[in-house]
């Protein structure tokens, strides 16, 4: 005989349940016993007798388990063992909702898996109230000291709706990613801000630079042409500034007809991907002489502030890969975008730092256990990106 699939965990589930079931109400016995102090039918002074039982449901990990609580004829009975296990029971729910929430589910996802798992009572409200518990942590998270010898720092934002008293507004969520000298990555900070400005890239800088970041160890800042960012790093920490390659070919390729792209970028990563920075000149000359005709905007883009997208030649070779572009901090937003699409408008900034805390914190464990350089990417990728 074949089992329909789902039906042997069915009755595992079930076995299980009803053998707890079992051992939790022998145990409820015992204890109105020893509360009585008699025996079952020993007269007593006392006049608490007992009158049988009532049925009381109890949600645990194996399914809806109904108790047999021992009841008095009058008075009340105390049971420590249900008394602990309604307790213990919403101390699990309300851990497994953080645990999950932290994991990147909404909270409206949070409470509808709880209630068809376990049948936890429980909302999409009670799941956010129950995360505003880690407010302590966040905040010291977001005053602690910027760790020692950060060479790197990468700055981005992106935008995601706050909600403020009879609206909702779109604000920028600023971000500040780091690399130490050992190549360790690090969330460093954030700022919410109504729009990206140099006001606003200011207000996190100084941040940085109030928690402990040392501008005598930072060599490079990478980020995206933006001139709020560029004015920021130049007055406040007057490094070098890395522009984000990626970002400029994905500018050019809107610039060449689709025919002549595969060529076009197979001479770009000549001139970005070579072996050193006089080789790198070179081939920028080589593609000048081949395209100014043909597309003179692109090929200025290219040259127009070619030594900002160059200075990770002057940086260690095996970091190359990593400086050339800010795609670290881009895929850390990517997956701030992702829980987005769940979470949806953040209610308020206690919403928005709990929502950049957890993130940050799952981000620092799969760096530490999993970062590995990646590649060139292929002429195709860029080309069609």
């Amino acid at each position: 005989m074949s089992l329909q699939p789902g039906t042997l965990n069915a009755i595992v589930t079930k076995e299980i349940a009803s053998v707890i079931t079992e051992s939790l109400n022998a145990q409820l016995v015992v204890e109105r016993d020893e509360a009585l102090a008699r025996a079952p039918y020993e007269r007593s002074e006392g006049g608490r007798l007992r009158n049988g039982f009532k049925t009381t449901r109890l949600m645990g990990l194996w399914g809806e388990m109904w108790l047999r609580r021992p009841a008095l004829r009058s008075g009340s009975l105390s049971l420590p063992l249900l008394d602990a296990l309604k307790s213990g029971g919403q101390h699990l729910r309300d851990l497994l909702a953080v645990r999950f929430w932290l994991r990147g589910a909404s909270t409206r996802a949070v409470a509808e898996e709880l209630r068809g798992a376990i049948g936890a009572k429980m909302s999409a409200s009670t799941v956010s109230t129950l995360s505003n518990a880690l407010e302590p942590v966040i905040r010291d998270w977001e005053k602690s000291p910027i760790p020692e010898g950060i060479r790197y720092v990468f700055l981005d934002a992106l935008y995601l709706p706050v909600r403020r008293p009879g609206f909702t507004k779109d604000q920028a969520l600023l971000l500040a990613l780091g690399v130490d000298g050992k190549n360790r990555r690090h969330v460093l900070g954030y700022v919410l801000g109504d729009r990206e400005s140099k006001d606003s890239w200011s207000s996190l800088i100084k941040d940085l630079l109030a928690r402990g970041l040392d501008r005598e160890a930072l060599r490079l800042v990478i980020s995206d042409e933006h001139k709020g960012i560029e004015s920021a790093v130049a007055d406040l920490l007057g490094v070098a500034h890395q522009l984000c390659i990626v970002h400029l070919m994905r500018n050019v390729k809107t610039r060449v007809a689709a025919p002549d792209r595969k060529d076009f970028f197979v001479d770009l990563h000549s001139t970005f991907w070579a072996a050193s920075r006089e080789k790198a000149v070179l081939a920028l000359g080589n593609l000048q002489g081949r395209w100014s005709t043909r597309y003179p905007k692109a090929v200025e883009l290219v040259t127009r502030r070619f030594d900002d997208h160059v200075r990770f030649f002057d940086e260690p070779e095996n970091l190359w890969i990593l400086l050339r572009s800010s795609n670290l901090i881009e895929r850390f937003n990517r997956e701030m975008r992702r829980r987005l699409d769940s979470a949806g408008a953040m209610h308020s900034e206690l919403e928005v730092g709990k929502f950049v805390w957890s993130v940050s914190q799952a981000q620092q464990t799969r760096w530490k256990y999993a970062w590995k350089p990646r590649g060139v990417p292929k002429i195709q990728e860029v080309a069609h990106a």
